[in-house]
């Protein structure tokens, strides 16, 4: 190593100090360029649809919107969207492209059907990359500075308006499939599901507290479970049960929460909240054993503490309740973050969830039991449930 470094630095003999810089320094621009000319050259349209998979999926969903085609005649390409202007972050992309190329030629998405399996992944991806820079690249064309307010529609107006002056979201948030297709994002969610509905098979043979994964129907005895029907009611989606005794697969558990005087067929999770735990047929009513009577000060309702032995079916339960709430994160995510910035679950009161999800229903494409697990698990980590009010 010291002989090569000894070699590197030693004078020539032929040619003059001089000539040497000149033909370094010339080699120099010629590399410089010439590499820079090579990055330049793969940020064109043709470059990027040179893949069939950029082709014949993204680049025709492209050209029917309007980056592609407007009234200004101003087109925004691949690069100005994906790939950052200054040189450091530039370069960075560029190798991190260097990835996608590695699953072109394994061929991760070279079929119509393997693309749309792996969109949903590819699209949260640049949906993440895009939040982490603050839509940097939507930035070099799009500034609030430049924005005429009077121009745009009324909603879009607010929002803007609303944007600007907090400095709260992100472009991203809100323009997610403004050039490509919204992938399906209930995929997702629905095999969490599925690996749910395979865990409660086999998770609760020995646990003492479970959580119902669905809309669960619950009897008084267990002779009943066989016959069907609705028995004693039906218990919501991600109600806590205590397990008290086994037989078979039917299972004999205790529901506690609370009772609002005067409506004595709903059980609540919690005191004041409105979080559905069970309804009850009025002949399971009498079975209710009340422990403490309380009036909530903030509305001066009188509230009942209560609990009920049923019997339910061993199938629809399981014990561990993160996965459960992992579930309902991910649908949450899947649902409530394509049209604007997510709402965290803690940004609103338990009850006020309710009317939120009301209004959004018509917006979303969730069935209704999905729609159930969702709103309860957005209540249970509302704000007021999170402190322990």
């Amino acid at each position: 190593m010291r002989r090569l470094w000894q070699l590197f630095w030693r004078p020539s003999t032929k040619y003059g100090l001089g000539v040497l810089l000149v033909i370094g320094g010339i080699g120099g621009v010629i590399f410089w360029g010439g590499f820079n000319t090579a990055m330049e050259a793969t940020n064109t349209m043709g470059f990027c649809i040179t893949c069939h998979e950029m082709e014949a999926n993204v680049y025709e969903e492209y050209k029917k919107t309007v980056h592609y085609q407007n009234a200004s005649g101003v087109r925004a390409t691949c690069s100005d969207c994906h790939v950052p202007k200054d040189w450091t972050h530039k370069f960075v992309r560029k190798v991190y492209a260097t990835r996608e190329l590695y699953h072109h030629f394994v061929g991760t998405i070279d079929t119509p059907e393997k693309f749309e399996a792996h969109r949903p992944e590819m699209a949260k991806r640049v949906w993440a990359s895009m939040e982490a820079t603050d839509s940097r690249e939507c930035r070099n064309c799009h500034t609030f500075e430049a924005m005429d307010f009077t121009k745009q529609s009324t909603k879009a107006a607010q929002e803007m308006s609303k944007a600007h002056q907090t400095g709260q979201g992100t472009c991203i948030d809100c323009h997610k499939g403004i050039a490509h297709k919204m992938p399906d994002l209930s995929a997702g969610f629905k095999k969490t599901f599925e690996d749910l509905q395979a865990l409660a098979q086999i998770s609760n043979n020995d646990a003492d507290v479970l959580y119902t994964i669905a809309t669960t129907s619950a009897y008084l005895s267990a002779d009943e479970i066989e016959a069907g029907g609705r028995g004693a009611g039906t218990l919501l989606p991600a109600t806590g049960l205590k397990v008290l005794e086994r037989k078979g697969d039917a299972l004999k558990v205790r529901l506690e929460g609370w009772q609002q005087d005067g409506a004595d067929r709903v059980i609540y999770a919690r005191m004041g909240h409105r979080i559905f735990e069970a309804a009850l047929t009025p002949g399971a009513i009498e079975q209710v054993q009340r422990r403490e009577t309380l009036v909530d000060t903030n509305t001066d309702l009188t509230w009942h503490q209560v609990d009920i032995d049923l019997w339910v079916g061993s199938g629809n339960m399981i014990a561990d309740p993160d996965r459960l709430w992992a579930y309902g994160e991910e649908m949450h995510v899947a649902s409530c973050s394509t049209c604007h910035s997510l709402h965290e679950a803690d940004g609103h009161l338990a009850n006020q969830w309710i009317g939120v999800i009301k209004a959004m229903e018509r917006f979303i494409t969730l069935d209704k039991e999905e729609t159930r697990m969702l709103q309860k698990y957005l209540q249970l980590h509302a704000s007021d449930v999170q402190r322990g009010s």
